[in-house]
Parts: structure tokens; C-alpha cells; sequence
């Protein structure tokens, strides 16, 4: 068996699925409200961009769709693992959402998915 080491990745052998992200409040605000997309690609690491950031993402990758149907822009940018906050919620999987402040009054957002996608 051939192992791979992955940075900041949570992986198991089994069909469940696990997903934890984190970040400022500032920026999980900023996602609610549309201004920011989740780029979850595991190049990306899950940094927040704008839209048009996701937008020229899809133009430079030779995306031929229709850039002003939601519908198709939403689906494509799922394809590149990239998140508007309304479609990165899966239907099949338990979620969670829990925010901290710290010691230094920072106040942080986790949440991810989990379950079996099966």
C-alpha cells in the first residue's frame, strides 16, 4: 500500500465523510451574505475569495458556460469545489456551526459535514 501525507487534511478509509473548516467570524459573515465563496479545493485550503476571483478561476480552466445563469454558475463552481454559504450545505449529511471567541477576543467560526454519503 502506498501512503500519501497530505497538510492540513482529516482523512479515514471509510465511506463516511468528514469536513471541518475555520475561520474569522468577519469572513463567515461576508460568506452568509454572499460576498465571499469558499474555495475548498485542496489546493486552496479553504480560503475565502470573491466572486469574480471564482468567476476569472472558471475563465482561466476554458469554462464554457453561461456566466449570467446562476443556476449554471453555481453548478460549475460546485464542480471546483467552490462554495457560494447556500450550496455548500448538503441535504445528505449532518452539519455544524459553532463559534469561539478567544483569549484575545477573536471570535472564530468552525463548521463542517459529516456522515455517511451512502
Amino acid at each position: 500500500m502506498k501512503r500519501q501525507i497530505r497538510r492540513m487534511v482529516f482523512e479515514t478509509n471509510s465511506s463516511s465523510t468528514h469536513s471541518l473548516t475555520m475561520c474569522s467570524k468577519e469572513d463567515y459573515d461576508k460568506w452568509q451574505k454572499g460576498e465571499l465563496l469558499l474555495d475548498d479545493n485542496y489546493r486552496s485550503k479553504g480560503q475565502f475569495i470573491t466572486k469574480e476571483a471564482a468567476i476569472q478561476k472558471l475563465k482561466d480552466n476554458n469554462c464554457d458556460i453561461d456566466f449570467n445563469n446562476d443556476d449554471e454558475l453555481t453548478s460549475e463552481l460546485r464542480d471546483y469545489e467552490c462554495y457560494m454559504y447556500n450550496s455548500y450545505w448538503s441535504d445528505d449529511l449532518e452539519d455544524f456551526e459553532s463559534t469561539y471567541t478567544t483569549k484575545s477576543g477573536e471570535q472564530i467560526v468552525a463548521f463542517g459535514q459529516y456522515g455517511s454519503d451512502n
